[in-house]
């Protein structure tokens, strides 16, 4: 009898569990809309304060939105945009926040995956510990030293900067937006998991044979 129950408990369980992990993406999805729901309020409140109308300070989001669209339009359509460059061009010249503002700006563009004249990589790399892959972002190189950037999960704007010989890495074609989704997704999303795997095995092997 007491086996029978504790069966039953440990099937409810699992029956919960799967129940919960089923409605993943859809609270996923809600976290973040009620994200954006807070920071829409907040900016809206912030700019009413100084308005003190309503309808100049919809306008004045609604033109904000519009900026930003204008923005992405002409960087996609030609690789730059002329206010961007003045507003590079002006900070550029403050001392107090040029260094900060030209960290920022390598960071934005890593993380974009654009074409900023170095090339984007996603490489393997075995942490906390050798046997356990994880993702990393090559953010840097000299000579056969590896800067890499180490996302967690499911944030993979927060992680880890080490730095590795370039011998203890496993070159990959992962694009920086399917890494991204791999992290995100917490390896729900396993994309090229094939070339993955074989990197991963083929390593083993070489690390037998010596």
């Amino acid at each position: 009898m007491q086996s029978i129950l504790k069966e039953k408990i440990q099937l409810l369980f699992r029956y919960i569990f799967v129940g919960a992990l089923s409605l993943f993406p859809l609270v996923l999805v809600l976290i973040i809309v009620n994200y954006l729901k807070d920071l829409g309020i907040s900016a809206y409140l912030s700019l009413h304060d100084y308005t003190d109308s309503f309808e100049l300070t919809i306008a004045l989001m609604i033109g904000v939105v519009g900026v930003f669209a204008i923005l992405g339009y002409s960087i996609e359509s030609y690789g730059r945009s002329l206010i961007v460059a003045m507003i590079d061009g002006m900070f550029e010249r403050i001392p107090a926040i040029r260094s900060v503002y030209s960290i920022s700006k390598k960071m934005a563009k890593m993380l974009a995956g654009g074409d900023d004249g170095t090339k984007k990589e996603v490489v393997l790399v075995e942490y906390p510990k050798a046997g356990v892959w994880v993702p990393a972002y090559l953010l840097n190189r000299h000579q056969n030293v590896f800067v890499l950037f180490i996302p967690t999960s499911p944030n993979p704007t927060s992680g880890y900067t080490v730095i590795v010989d370039e011998k203890l890495t496993l070159k990959t074609t992962l694009t920086l937006q399917e890494a991204s989704s791999f992290i995100i997704s917490m390896g729900a999303d396993f994309p090229k998991k094939e070339e993955i795997m074989n990197l991963i095995q083929t390593h083993q092997t070489s690390v037998q044979e010596h």
